[in-house]
């Protein structure tokens, strides 16, 4: 549960233009590294600990962009937490609702969720929504070619709309066990962050790429 990550959204073609997956890892790890949350490398940020995303800078690098989960999310360890949570509430959340839900979560939570075992009786339009992610490579935490984050944002378009439903479920039905997802607004700010990454792939036409840090 120590794994930290580092999620970034990359051209994919220029990424699989790399003849291996140990070189597409080196390239993506590199690229990651190179725009570091660094106080001496970027002087004009504030010291906000919340999500933001870091660009390199032209002409250096076109083809990746690295999203910083802020406090909350830079550890597998809160994504964890938050899926135990989802699992706890969503028997809770409106069907349509629990469907977009699970179908967005789901590939993004490394490995799936036990929850998960139902997809077959989802409602609403997520139910028409199919998200299929090739194998994962070596040392990756997360694969998710265009076509996938193309899926996703269908899904993301439903979730976002309705996260303010969740508050009450999760305030009622939810448990704070460990980890840093203290509260609804940090669970809900993981899914937002995830919705954030999915769209900026998405309006790119650019995949996702999860790794160890």
């Amino acid at each position: 549960m120590g794994i930290c990550i580092d999620v970034l959204i990359v051209d994919w073609g220029h990424l699989m233009a790399a003849p291996s997956d140990d070189q597409r890892y080196e390239m993506s790890h590199d690229a990651g590294l190179s725009v570091d949350d660094d106080e001496d490398a970027w002087p004009d940020r504030s010291p906000s600990v919340g999500p933001q995303w870091f660009w390199p800078s032209p002409p250096n690098a076109n083809w990746f962009g690295k999203f910083g989960f802020g406090d909350v999310g830079f550890s597998y360890k809160d994504h964890f937490v938050a899926s135990e949570q989802w699992e706890e509430i969503r028997a809770f959340v409106a069907p349509e609702v629990r469907s977009a839900v699970d179908r967005f979560i789901d590939p993004l939570f490394w490995g799936g969720l036990e929850c998960m075992a139902d997809r077959e009786d989802a409602e609403g339009a997520a139910a028409h929504v199919s998200v299929v992610l090739p194998p994962v490579p070596p040392d990756h935490l997360l694969w998710c070619p265009p076509e996938a984050v193309s899926s996703l944002k269908l899904l993301w378009d439903s979730v976002g709309a309705e996260i303010a439903a969740l508050r009450e479920p999760f305030e009622r039905h939810a448990s704070f066990g460990f980890g840093r997802v203290k509260d609804f607004d940090a669970f809900a700010g993981l899914l937002r962050g995830w919705g954030d990454v999915i769209g900026q792939a998405q309006q790119r036409g650019w995949g996702v790429v999860g790794l160890r840090c």
